[in-house]
């Protein structure tokens, strides 16, 4: 059977120790607390494994609009906290390697707290800086900027060389605050009841991964001309959407919701909790405010759906967070739309039930014919 387009069988998927590929720059500034990293694969580009030029299913105007060098911003949100894992796990190495005194368990990442400032570009790396705010004994704060050249790679399709960091850059596209913490003892664990039980009778009716591959761009537009097309090149996780149609019928928006089942497309070491977390909020930030367009009713009508800010808490200590058997699941909501943006609150939970992290985004969504006046705000 010849795979559906977009599908794995016919793009090359990358797993997350292939697709967060960085290297340390040397000679950064005169502070230790100052280090700088690169990385060498391109961000994913949503929609880009889509048949854009098959026949006249969409207009040249409307493929200019959703077709771009633009990157998906889950890349730069969980490389550059990546950035800060390396820096923070090397130092407490070397500390503990320096100092008799026992820790108690390695830092694990509690939260990231970003904001997206410029557009990333997926022709040329990103350069991200990391410096040290607070370093306590089970404490740690990082913040991390990330640039980019302000001219394509010598090798845009990557890996992209070393020598691309010595190329003028351009403004700061992204920044984060990233906040680590060494295990701790549960004096009390209070959650909702899962999504496993609250959503049980929808899940029951097909097994996880006969349902729809996640779109790769998830607007009615899009949908509608490419159905089913596959996950593309997307990387380190599968992800499928649940038909929610039926629950959320006749629900005013801030009500419905809408349920992504995730897995890892390749492993990653049992033993690198951070790497684990990272790839649950890589999964989060995918095609959120696009699929409140749909919602709203501006499927075939979207003027602009662009990320501010976005903040993932890790609820448990770090182990917890490793993906193994079973399947993941992100369950979706948007309790606020007002002024031109949206709030979106993603919540991610295990195979057991157990409600592990949370997402918090914002950003600008709004009709067509708003477009020019929103991006003015």
């Amino acid at each position: 059977m010849t795979p559906p387009v977009g599908s794995s069988g016919a793009f090359p998927r990358l797993g997350f120790l292939e697709a967060m590929e960085m290297s340390r720059l040397a000679g950064v500034g005169n502070s230790n607390d100052a280090h700088q990293f690169m990385s060498h694969q391109p961000a994913w580009k949503p929609g880009a494994e889509l048949p854009w030029g098959s026949g006249d299913k969409l207009s040249k105007s409307i493929t200019a609009d959703y077709f771009t060098t633009r990157a998906y911003g889950g890349h730069v949100y969980i490389q550059a906290p990546l950035a800060a894992v390396k820096v923070v796990e090397e130092d407490d190495e070397r500390e503990k390697e320096a100092s008799s005194k026992a820790t108690a368990g390695k830092f694990g990442i509690h939260s990231m707290q970003g904001v997206f400032a410029n557009p990333g570009h997926v022709d040329r790396p990103f350069i991200y800086q990391v410096s040290k705010l607070a370093s306590g004994r089970n404490f740690q704060t990082c913040l991390v900027t990330a640039r980019q050249p302000l001219q394509p790679s010598a090798r845009p399709s990557g890996p992209f060389p070393e020598s691309d960091s010595k190329l003028p850059l351009g403004p700061i596209c992204f920044s984060c605050h990233v906040t680590f913490k060494r295990p701790a003892l549960t004096f009390a664990d209070l959650q909702l009841s899962s999504a496993q039980d609250r959503y049980a009778s929808i899940l029951a009716q097909r097994a996880p991964d006969e349902w729809d591959a996640s779109p790769q761009l998830d607007i009615d537009l899009v949908k509608d001309a490419f159905p089913n097309a596959g996950h593309g090149a997307f990387p380190i996780v599968d992800m499928y959407k649940v038909d929610m149609t039926t629950f959320n019928a006749g629900k005013p928006v801030p009500e419905r919701r809408e349920l992504l089942l995730y897995r890892l497309h390749k492993p990653v070491p049992a033993s690198d909790t951070n790497a684990h977390i990272l790839c649950h909020a890589f999964e989060a930030d995918r095609n959120g405010l696009i699929m409140l367009s749909n919602h709203l009713g501006w499927g075939y009508n979207l003027g602009v759906a662009a990320s501010l800010s976005y903040t993932f808490i890790v609820h448990v200590n770090a182990e917890e967070t490793v993906m193994s058997d079973g399947w993941w699941i992100q369950e979706v909501c948007w309790p606020r739309v007002s002024a031109g943006r949206g709030t979106l609150e993603s919540r991610i939970w295990s195979p057991a039930g157990k409600h592990i992290a949370s997402g918090y985004q914002d950003g600008i969504v709004a009709p067509r014919e708003q477009k020019r006046g929103v991006e003015k705000l």
